[in-house]
């Protein structure tokens, strides 16, 4: 680990470990890709499918272990959230009375919606 220092050689260092995790995700890893095309830049919510007709699907069933989801609006993408799977789900576990809404074709995906606000309050807490 790099120790915080204003010194450019240092924040040098700091980049390249992040830019080399950032490569073995990419290329070793497996990642879950998602694109929430709904209508999250207004609700401020995401939308993670857990079940579909009733099976676990989605995080529930993923064997990644990352997870990307992918912002749009308009088609255009806007940025993207990598979420480690394991950290994900415990955020979504520390979530106080999720909402959990049906959603997809027919209605027929259970998804837990996740406001943007509250997902990066609890992090620290999923991180410990």
């Amino acid at each position: 680990m790099v120790a915080y220092n204003k010194d450019f050689k240092y924040d040098l260092q700091f980049g390249e470990i992040r830019e080399q995790r950032v490569s073995d995700i990419l290329l070793n890893k497996k990642i879950e890709v998602k694109t929430e095309r709904g209508q999250w830049a207004d609700t401020g919510n995401l939308a993670i499918e857990i079940a579909y007709k009733g099976k676990p699907s989605g995080l529930a069933a993923t064997e990644a272990d990352y997870w990307l989801h992918i912002l749009e609006v308009d088609g255009h993408e806007f940025t993207s959230l990598l979420f480690p799977v394991d950290v994900l789900k415990k955020t979504i576990k520390a979530i106080k009375n999720p909402r959990i809404v049906m959603g997809g074709d027919g209605n027929q995906s259970k998804l837990v919606l996740i406001p943007v606000v509250e997902l990066f309050k609890l992090a620290k807490n999923a991180l410990q």
